[in-house]
């Protein structure tokens, strides 16, 4: 799986997780806490589909808000645990 297509994925999760009527294209992704508004209960569920969507675990030490702080930051966390894995 390439960058392109975890972006394309974690979109997905995003929406479906949080419910938006949005097409992929309107993610811009550059900063999703103010993009989409998400709380903390939400960041946790996401992350949740995130690891089961990639087959990936979030060890706690990396738990943070910039991992969720754009869709780079994630996508390039999920290639590098990917890689470990």
């Amino acid at each position: 799986m390439n960058r392109e297509e975890v972006i394309i994925k974690l979109k997905e999760i995003i929406i479906k997780t949080m419910e938006l009527s949005v097409e992929l294209e309107q993610i811009k992704g550059e900063n999703l806490v103010e993009e989409i508004g998400f709380n903390s209960v939400d960041a946790l569920e996401i992350l949740v589909w995130v690891e089961n969507e990639f087959d990936i675990r979030f060890p706690d030490e990396d738990l943070s808000s910039e991992l969720l702080i754009s869709l780079d930051n994630l996508a390039d966390y999920v290639i590098r645990r990917k890689v470990q894995n």
